[in-house]
């Protein structure tokens, strides 16, 4: 068996994926200042306009995974990303709130539509015992272009080109689509009777999933709200603070890729959980530039293992014919993580600051060691009972 990980397909689904998702990480700097400084909005209309992709693609993850794994991974990357640019093109034309919540709720499902087919395309050809420091390296393209591109929207908005900063997005997305256009399929060649009849989420997904979302609530909060903490304590360029937020998530992606194979997802995670909790506290609790700084470290040094070794253990406890939707689900768990981190510490916000809304999201990073309680100590589930 091929043993070989960085194949010419890899590569052009890693460059597609570094191009989607440094059209993400403008969206995230830019959409919340949008919100405050264009439509005059407070932090709950801000968490509803950050928030409101993730509805529609926590629901398309799970559905398009089930898509893929009937019809293919191609078809999702071409038409995800296709949305994407007019999305993104959409919010050119300066929409009031309202429009700005549909355009979310429409680009969020293209979204997660390309994300289920890219992550599952690398899940496809990597060797299966590379898989963990597969979704490592993917998902390091992902943190790397939202690492890049705050700085860049910070360049290009300047003092206020919000039109310039949409149209940069979609075209960072049509390099993406020029990557893909002849990409082959690779759905594995199964019995069509093998991919589940219905459209639900795969059982075996579920508690993955529930372990991203208590993981990454704070990773709602953080994205919905660090640029306008980093302005309220004196820095200019809030750019910086996502710059340093993708930069350690690169570096813990790249050096640490092999951890979740090498030490198992169960332990992984709970190393993941303890330096999450201890890092959004000295973000809340250290209210100062230093206490932002030193907090996202940590932080992100523990956001940084959550999604690799959660896909992991949610493969291992599901076939091969449910890869896609396998994908799709803890994907989607991590949808309802960004969007209930944006409405409810919005809401804790409101009343406590940003420090307090920080503060309980270390609690609920907490809360995970408990989901990890029930899970086999060495966070692998037998093959014979994970039928991979």
């Amino acid at each position: 068996m091929d043993s070989r990980l960085l194949t010419s397909a890899f590569v052009r689904v890693w460059l597609a994926t570094l191009g989607a998702f440094a059209s993400f990480g403008m969206i995230v700097l830019a959409l919340p200042l949008y919100t405050k400084d264009e439509l005059g909005r407070g932090s709950v209309g801000i968490g509803v306009a950050a928030g409101a992709a993730s509805l529609t693609s926590m629901i398309f993850s799970i559905l398009s995974g089930r898509l893929a794994d009937r019809r293919g991974r191609r078809p999702l990357l071409l038409a995800g990303a296709a949305v994407m640019v007019a999305g993104y093109l959409a919010l050119a034309l300066t929409p009031g709130l309202g429009a700005v919540i549909a355009i979310r709720l429409i680009a969020g499902a293209a979204e997660a539509t390309f994300v289920v087919g890219a992550y599952t395309v690398i899940a496809d050809i990597a060797p299966e015992d590379r898989r963990g420091e597969a979704m490592s390296l993917v998902t390091l393209a992902s943190y790397l272009g939202l690492t890049i591109s705050p700085i860049l929207a910070d360049l290009v908005l300047g003092s206020g080109r919000f039109i310039a900063v949409w149209l940069l997005t979609a075209g960072l997305v049509a390099v993406s689509i020029a990557m893909l256009v002849t990409f082959r399929e690779t759905k594995p060649q199964l019995d069509s009777s093998a991919a589940s009849p219905g459209w639900l989420p795969p059982r075996g997904a579920l508690v993955p999933g529930l372990l991203v979302l208590v993981g990454l609530l704070g990773f709602g909060g953080f994205v919905t709200f660090a640029a306008l903490y980093a302005r309220d304590l004196g820095i200019d360029r809030p750019g910086l603070v996502f710059a340093l937020f993708g930069g350690v998530i690169c570096l813990v992606r790249a050096f640490g890729r092999k951890l979740p194979d090498a030490l198992g997802a169960r332990r992984t995670l709970v190393l993941s959980f303890l330096t999450l909790a201890a890092g959004l506290a000295v973000v809340g609790g250290w209210q100062s530039t230093a206490g932002l700084l030193v907090g996202t470290v940590v932080f992100v040094a523990g956001q940084a293992l959550t999604y690799p070794s959660a896909v992991l253990l949610a493969m291992e406890a599901t076939t091969t014919a449910e890869r896609s939707a396998t994908v799709g689900t803890v994907g989607a768990f991590v949808d309802v993580a960004i969007g209930l981190g944006a409405f409810t510490l919005g809401g804790v916000a409101a009343v406590w600051g940003y420090g307090g809304a920080f503060l309980v999201a270390s609690l609920v990073a907490l809360s995970g060691l408990f989901v990890l309680v029930p899970l086999r100590r060495s966070g692998r589930i037998p093959l014979e009972e994970g039928a991979l």
